[in-house]
């Protein structure tokens, strides 16, 4: 049985094609959504800051030498 070189590098050349279509889709999408990581170490560092400043501020350190 012969193989045809045209169609194998066809078919080669189409399954190429479609990976690449597939990776570029893929990319576009993940920058899209941002992504769960991201989002978890925001809210952690604001709220790290937020426990920064409330255990900065007068009214928690008057209640710490009162008790």
């Amino acid at each position: 049985m012969d193989s045809n070189e045209y169609l194998i590098e066809w078919l080669v050349r189409q399954r190429l094609a479609e990976a690449h279509d597939f990776a570029t889709r893929a990319a576009l999408a993940a920058m899209a959504s941002p992504s769960r990581g991201q989002l978890r170490v925001a809210l952690g560092s604001a709220l790290i800051r937020l426990g920064r400043r409330l255990a900065d501020s007068p009214a928690s350190a008057s209640t710490v030498t009162a008790s």
